[in-house]
């Protein structure tokens, strides 16, 4: 008799569109909980998120009623996992304990049953978690086969339940093989059937399944053939037909009725398809040939125990932008204390999806980004209006590179600067708003950006099998191609760049332009840095060339209790040769989107306004705007001597589930001033940034 133990887990991020919800519902969610319902005897483990559930008590409390009734008769044993789907590694202990708790809370009051298993965000390991579910309640979890092959075990040796321990506290482990991911639901039943026969005849007990719940319904292809044409329906019924050799068992009774096959210590690892994600892209696109080469040479399932990429935390070496998001996360998370509320958006805050990216992470969809943003800063705002300072400064290694970074805090307005890295402006966050305007995403080269020009690829033959999404790979949208522009440095704000006379917008759109200057990234001192009741200030100087001259740049950087910061610079010509060059003060903010007819800048000398998707100019400049209508907030900069600005959106080719598509994440500006100095001449520009609220 072949035990074969499903878990099925469903999930939607905070943020995603009401619609993606409504959608994933349809198509999938409620058609999987009605076929359970309609084949008694089939059993599986489900794990629905606590955005998710969220979400149906609001809209569907019907679907968890439909839930609870299959938990009541036995059938679904509901699975925990921190409440709001954090990578569980990733997130300070308390708050992984305290997130699993309160998940357990939930499905003992909604269905009346404690849960003792869990679905590991992701099925990312890490050696600490079974000292981290200690006192959780929690005694299994499923991963991957394949941190079983890393850990030296054969194939052969993964079918049945394995113990973990550290520092004495264990936890089961059940292994989840790759190939049942690749057969399930997108091969025919038939030949799902005669894989587990297979397994069966070989002597195995048990066959173990788990994997996401919306490739029954979401994933490309999937509801016509899954739901319409009826594979999930013949699917449990060829479990119910074959009583004499198959059944299905709900992953806790296997787990309390089982003996362990021994014990097992795994390293750090995701599912393999992750594990390349995590890679560089050079270092990506070889770990794919490698792999490729393999394969054709018929030695992949002899090697592929010593083959692998990277680790989930390289996505913070990556991507500068989630190593920030995830910092800040973790710096609101030791003052938090004893602050429920700010607590709970804290924990909302540390939502896997928007952290990362693969084919399924969210860091390029600005709308997640911006969830995990809003939430951190109520949390930010929760403690700040818990203490009796207007205006704090910070003086820590905020990114843990090593160096120390500059942070200030009022009532209104949140600041982040980073003088290793050009004295720059890494966030700009409207505290009642509870938006971050720097809220954007350097455009990357990315491993599958190759893969643009490959022929499109079908969705397979939708009479006999469909394709994966990672074996999908085409073009969701046309003229892809023109947007591969990548960025030479890490976007951010107040960078200083000195550019020739000859240097035009589309030249430094595509990065394709020269600097005269070595200031963009270099290393600017911190001359002052202090906090009064009425005022924070911040002084930078840094001594750098331009053209091969010396030029002295200082700027003052001032907040006080309205959103607004005023920049003061100074340029000094140390050189015994004049400076004759164009100075421009970059910024780099989000309107979070470049359709919406109500998001738009604006030049209020000519009244002009022009769109977010533009690449333009406009010239003569006291004041420059730009106009959020939705979010009913502008963001305003005036400027001490006329300026020219040159403006145009950031765009990045991203791969999602349904192929290659355009994104906006955010809108560079540089605001242009000629600068001519005889040596030993200073020169003074300021420029103000005022947050008005509409």
């Amino acid at each position: 008799m072949l035990n074969l133990v499903m878990v099925i887990h469903c999930h939607q991020p905070v943020g995603n569109f009401d619609h993606v919800f409504d959608l994933a519902h349809e198509r999938c969610y409620r058609p999987l909980l009605d076929l359970l319902k309609a084949h008694p005897s089939v059993k599986v483990g489900l794990h629905f998120s606590g955005p998710l559930l969220e979400w149906l008590e609001q809209h569907q409390p019907g679907s968890l009623d439909l839930f609870a009734g299959l938990v009541r008769r036995g059938q679904v044993e509901p699975l925990s996992g921190g409440f709001f789907e954090p990578l569980l590694s990733s997130i300070p202990v308390r708050d992984a304990q305290g997130q699993v708790k309160m998940m357990n809370d939930y499905l003992i009051r909604r269905f009346g049953r404690k849960p003792t298993g869990l679905w590991l965000t992701e099925r990312v390991w890490d050696p600490i978690l079974p000292l981290t579910l200690s006192g959780t309640g929690m005694t299994y979890t499923i991963v991957d086969d394949t941190h079983f092959y890393y850990a030296g075990l054969k194939p052969s040796e993964i079918y049945g339940r394995y113990v973990t321990e550290k520092e004495g506290k264990t936890l089961s482990l059940l292994a989840t093989p790759m190939i049942m991911r690749y057969l399930i639901p997108f091969k025919p039943v038939e030949e799902i059937i005669g894989h587990l026969h297979g397994l069966e005849n070989a002597g195995h007990g048990v066959a173990v399944y788990g994997d996401d719940g919306e490739k029954f319904g979401v994933w490309p292809g999937t509801y016509e053939w899954v739901i319409k044409k009826g594979w999930l329906d013949k699917f449990f019924t060829a479990i119910t037909d074959s009583p004499g050799w198959l059944r299905t068992v709900l992953p806790g009774d296997f787990v309390a009725s089982s003996s362990p096959l021994g014990r097992v210590y795994l390293p750090q690892a995701s599912y393999e398809e992750m594990t390349g994600w995590a890679l560089p892209p050079e270092q990506g696109q070889i770990l794919e040939e490698i792999i490729a080469s393999l394969k054709d040479e018929g030695r992949w399932e002899e090697w592929r125990p010593f083959v692998r990429g990277g680790v989930w935390d390289n996505f913070l070496v990556k991507y500068d932008e989630a190593n920030r998001m995830h910092k800040k996360m973790l710096l609101l998370s030791e003052k938090v204390a004893q602050n429920a509320e700010a607590r709970e958006f804290l924990w909302r805050g540390q939502c896997n999806c928007a952290y990362w990216h693969g084919v399924f992470g969210g860091l390029y969809l600005g709308h997640l980004r911006r969830a995990i943003y809003e939430n951190l800063i109520r949390a930010q705002a929760g403690i700040m209006a818990k203490t009796s300072e207007d205006l704090r400064l910070l003086r820590l290694d905020f990114d843990k590179d090593g160096a120390e970074e500059i942070l200030v805090w009022g009532p209104n307005l949140s600041l982040g600067l980073d003088p290793d890295q050009g004295g720059g402006l890494f966030e700009i966050c409207h505290l009642p708003r509870a938006l971050n305007l720097s809220d954007i995403l350097t455009r990357r080269q990315e491993a599958y950006h190759r893969r643009l020009h490959a022929p499109q690829q079908s969705e397979g033959n939708s009479n006999e099998e469909i394709m994966s999404i990672h074996e999908l790979g085409q073009a969701k949208a046309e003229g892809l191609e023109s947007l591969m522009v990548f960025d030479a440095y890490t976007r951010a704000s107040l960078l200083d760049h000195f550019l020739g006379p000859q240097t035009t917008l589309e030249e430094y759109a595509a990065n394709n332009h020269h600097e005269l200057g070595d200031f963009v990234q270099g290393q600017y001192q911190v001359e002052k840095a202090r906090a009064s009741s009425s005022e924070v200030l911040v002084e930078l100087t840094r001594t750098g060339q331009v053209d091969l001259r010396a030029l002295t740049v200082k700027k003052k950087i001032r907040a006080r209790h309205e959103p607004q910061v005023t920049v003061d610079y100074e340029f000094e010509c140390l050189d015994t040769k004049p400076i004759s060059t164009l100075y421009g003060c970059e910024f780099n903010l989000t309107l979070y989107s470049d359709r919406d007819k109500e998001r738009y800048y604006l030049a209020p000398e000519s009244g002009r306004r022009r769109e977010v998707s533009e690449t333009g100019s406009e010239k003569d400049l006291i004041r420059f705007e730009l106009v959020n209508g939705p979010d009913r907030l502008t963001a305003a900069f005036t400027f001490s001597h006329t300026v020219l600005v040159w403006f145009f959106p950031l765009m990045t080719i991203s791969q999602s589930e349904e192929g290659f598509e355009r994104a906006y994440q955010g809108s560079s500006l540089l605001f242009l001033y000629p600068l001519v100095l005889s040596p030993g001449q200073k020169a003074h520009l300021q420029i103000k940034l005022e947050l008005i609220e509409l």
